[in-house]
């Protein structure tokens, strides 16, 4: 009678071995020059914001700016006045230099607590609260040009709605933009786009869209760095964990987490029995 063979080598020995700094590092970098091309999402954005209000939720890195930006030239060759807003004047600064270079220095203004500069122009980068003040303005009576050519209000980061502190100013930036404006919403981590698309569309005059894309363009890795500089993969596997716990994670790190807590704590006592 023939004998099944079977395999004597235990689990632990069988199981994969973890990943190698090397090849965790691999492909990291500039990548290399190819044909640009939209995603589909991103046609969809695009077309759809002409209609109507669009959220944009799609993960870092996936080309939300793009969308920002063809929306933007739509708006600017229909001559029409737009504005990006951020919740942070770093990330401000930063877009104010990039879409300047872009559509040009004399198209685009910023406007913050601490900077102003082009104030009228076709496309002005400012805080978000900023924004709202003006619109506060406007509903007591002040007049302002920029608002009555408004035709593409850009609301970056807006996650921050969710934000207990803050995001009363995104929910009041919403409700008092112009009815003839266009609301783009960008965000990567959005937890209710679905609700926030309802809301808007019942507060708003026009439908508002939800373009939700959910593959990353750029894949996620995980490291982590000692005090001393040294680095390793923070899990066996090249790719984040769905859900991360003790097992997943590198022989390697666990070594540098014993390392620091010894430094930092001291060898730990023996637990006293009774």
């Amino acid at each position: 009678m023939a004998h099944k063979k079977t395999d004597a080598t235990p689990a632990k020995a069988r199981r994969p071995k973890s990943i190698d700094l090397a090849s965790f590092l691999e492909g990291i970098g500039p990548p290399k020059p190819t044909s640009f091309s939209l995603d589909p999402w991103q046609k969809e954005a695009i077309e759809k914001i002409q209609h109507g209000d669009v959220i944009v939720s799609v993960p870092t890195g996936s080309g939300k700016t793009h969308v920002a930006v063809e929306a933007a030239r739509h708006a600017m060759d229909d001559e029409k006045t737009v504005l990006y807003t951020s919740p942070l004047k770093a990330l401000s600064n930063t877009k104010f230099t990039e879409f300047s270079k872009i559509f040009g220095p004399n198209r685009v203004g910023i406007l913050t607590g601490e900077r102003r500069v082009n104030p009228y122009s076709e496309m002005l980068v400012m805080t978000t609260e900023i924004l709202r003040n003006l619109l506060y303005d406007a509903a007591s009576g002040e007049i302002d040009l920029r608002l009555d050519t408004l035709g593409l209000v850009i609301l970056d980061e807006a996650q921050f709605l969710a934000d207990p502190e803050r995001g009363v100013v995104w929910e009041e930036t919403i409700i008092f933009c112009p009815i003839q404006t266009r609301l783009l919403l960008l965000s990567a981590s959005i937890g209710n786009p679905e609700e926030l698309a309802t809301w808007m569309s019942n507060i708003r005059p026009s439908t508002c869209h939800l373009v939700r894309h959910d593959n990353r363009s750029v894949p996620l890795r995980s490291g982590y760095m000692h005090p001393n500089g040294a680095f390793t993969p923070l899990f066996k596997t090249l790719d984040t964990p769905t859900t991360p716990n003790e097992e997943n994670l590198h022989p390697k790190t666990k070594q540098l987490f014993h390392t620091y807590e010894q430094n930092t704590l001291g060898p730990r006592r023996p637990s006293r029995r009774s």
